[in-house]
């Protein structure tokens, strides 16, 4: 299992965030930022500068990462949380969290699962208890492939790219997993660095329609509180 956390213009922060839990995960770096990012770890995974956007990206590393079982990793996570009981447990150790994510990677692979990961809620109260895992939810953050039997949609540059995964894992595998009893708290927006260089409005509008339409009825936009569309995946499994 390999793990490999996708950074960019976050040198300065990758310690204190993301690689300080996942000390012993490759930093998957474009070429010319390879001497900041040499400065915390040896674990490089060199990728052209060139190469931008998370869809493209990502696949990248499905195709140049030999082992079988890769899993991706947001670069923007500062702490893990236990969803089990009415209070957020938090966990910090890396030992513990590494364990966490192995111990699903290994349960994917028994069961013959493609993709697996974590819940998107952060919130206790969404947890049930006699319903640990979901067979029928998109996983990203802290996402893993077992196999290259799918490909991430490289059109999808700035969002998308894995619940997109989730849904071909869907179509074609019948089910994915993903583990309802942990939650891994990021940063997505807020931080300098990372995809934010390519991202606007109008392409986010246009990737966002592009998914709808490419998916239909089992993908549907709907709008927070604060104004954002908020995609959800509408398959269900049991």
């Amino acid at each position: 299992m390999q793990m490999v956390i996708p950074t960019k213009g976050r040198a300065d922060i990758i310690g204190k965030m993301s690689l300080r839990l996942f000390p012993d995960a490759t930093l998957c770096v474009g070429d010319d930022e390879v001497d900041q990012y040499s400065r915390h770890t040896k674990n490089l995974l060199v990728h052209p500068a060139a190469l931008v956007g998370m869809g493209p990206l990502r696949q990248w590393i499905l195709d140049n990462v030999a082992d079988p079982c890769v899993v991706m990793i947001d670069d923007d996570i500062s702490v893990c949380y236990s969803q089990v009981g009415f209070h957020k447990r938090r966990i910090e150790d890396p030992a513990e969290v590494q364990a966490i994510v192995e111990r699903l990677g290994h349960l994917a692979q028994d069961i013959g699962d493609c993709v697996f990961g974590f819940a998107q809620s952060a919130r206790p109260m969404a947890y049930a208890n006699f319903s640990p895992f979901s067979l029928d939810t998109w996983v990203g953050t802290v996402a893993g492939m077992n196999g290259r039997s799918l490909s991430y949609d490289t059109r999808l540059m700035l969002r998308g790219e894995d619940i997109d995964l989730t849904l071909q894992a869907l179509l074609h595998h019948r089910f994915v997993l993903a583990e309802c009893r942990y939650y891994f708290a990021h940063a997505m927006f807020k931080l300098k660095g990372g995809n934010a260089v390519n991202r606007s409005s109008e392409r986010h509008r246009a990737e966002t329609e592009y998914m709808l339409k490419k998916w239909r009825g089992h993908l549907v936009s709907r709008e927070t509180k604060g104004g954002a569309d908020r995609l959800v995946v509408r398959v269900k499994r049991k």
